[in-house]
């Protein structure tokens, strides 16, 4: 096997080097890396058996580097408190800082070839100098300093933390968002709120989070409005699912119930108004003294219009079955236009705790 040293980095305690092999017993063999960990005193060690090659943590990132060997970006991460973890692509020399590990963002841990996968809790402290007994924030990282009377290293502001103002929703973060300096990520609203503006958010060089995103919380509009059923059980009417009463027990609370023989029960509400909506949630029946049958809440359809007598624009459908106590979301299309609400099913009747309307006004 023939070997040459591709970087070197030294340490007070050891020699860390990154070496391209290429084997001389097969042929057409690809070269490949090898990273040794030698210690001054001891000799050499194997100390990077923990790489996870063609492996890749994604949409996690504090900051990016380019230009910058393997073993930098190891460092880059050691001296920042906050990462936890890096991606390393060698065709581009290119490094990725991450907040989070394998273990805290396991759905964000895959397959991606040419990559390279390490957890900061691998290698020794060592590596990251006289940063390694830095006093840093959680927000910042340590720069060494070239020439000091007091102290070897300085902490700068790294980053802005993770957005936890309430109302803004991560989930459309996209793979070269960053929560660094100068850095940006996209978001978008939690249910419950309307939005306006761009959806991103821009770290800001002070270490805050600059929000061009205005959040706007969104009203129940289906709060004591009028309602229809198809039909009614005993006295369970329309009215109760819009009264307020956010009880689930059917015997205790006010629920609506349409009759055991309605087939194809149905429950309206009239908005009083045309509104976008948003978002339709459903509060089903839990339990009582006659057991747990909020299994029947399945199969429901939901649908807006703007007259009642065409209440047939899609908004959203829940195969359930549904749970006891359960809160059923369903998320409108965007634009979608109605002054009336309607829920509706098959086979069995009908029985709503509390439905809310949430939308903003034409």
């Amino acid at each position: 096997m023939a070997c040459h040293i591709d970087d070197v980095k030294a340490g007070q305690e050891y020699i860390y080097l990154r070496a391209t092999c290429m084997p001389e017993t097969r042929q057409n063999a690809q070269p490949y890396d090898v990273w040794i960990l030698a210690n001054k005193t001891t000799g050499l060690k194997l100390g990077f058996s923990k790489l996870q090659r063609g492996h890749r943590l994604d949409r996690k990132l504090i900051q990016t580097f380019t230009e910058v060997s393997f073993l930098d970006c190891v460092t880059e991460c050691m001296v920042t408190p906050r990462c936890k973890s890096v991606n390393y692509f060698k065709g581009a020399n290119y490094c990725e800082i991450n907040y989070e590990n394998k273990a805290t963002a396991e759905t964000r841990y895959m397959d991606n070839a040419g990559w390279v996968y390490s957890e900061k809790e691998h290698w020794p402290k060592e590596l990251a100098g006289s940063c390694s007994n830095s006093t840093c924030e959680i927000n910042q990282t340590c720069k060494h300093k070239r020439y000091s009377e007091d102290k070897f290293f300085k902490c700068v502001l790294s980053d802005c933390g993770i957005p936890d103002k309430k109302g803004i929703d991560l989930s459309s973060i996209k793979r070269e968002d960053a929560i660094g300096i100068h850095r940006r990520i996209h978001a978008s609203c939690s249910d419950g709120y309307s939005q306006s503006g761009s959806g991103r958010l821009n770290c800001q060089s002070n270490g805050e989070w600059k929000y061009d995103i205005i959040r706007t919380v969104l009203q129940n509009i289906a709060l004591e409005k009028s309602a229809k059923q198809s039909s009614t059980k005993s006295d369970h009417n329309a009215a109760y699912a819009v009264d307020g009463n956010r009880g689930t027990n059917f015997l205790v609370h006010r629920c609506t119930h349409t009759a055991d023989g309605d087939r194809y029960p149905w429950w309206s509400v009239d908005l009083q108004a045309v509104y976008y909506i948003t978002f339709v949630r459903i509060l089903n029946r839990g339990k009582d003294k006659y057991g747990d049958v909020s299994f029947r809440l399945k199969d429901v359809t939901v649908t807006v219009g703007l007259t009642e007598s065409d209440i047939s624009t899609p908004c959203g459908f829940f195969a359930g079955p549904g749970t006891a106590s359960q809160l059923v979301v369903i998320d409108c299309p965007a634009s979608t236009q109605g002054k009336y609400v309607k829920i509706s099913k098959t086979t069995e009747a009908l029985t709503l705790c509390e439905v809310d309307v949430f939308g903003v006004p034409v």
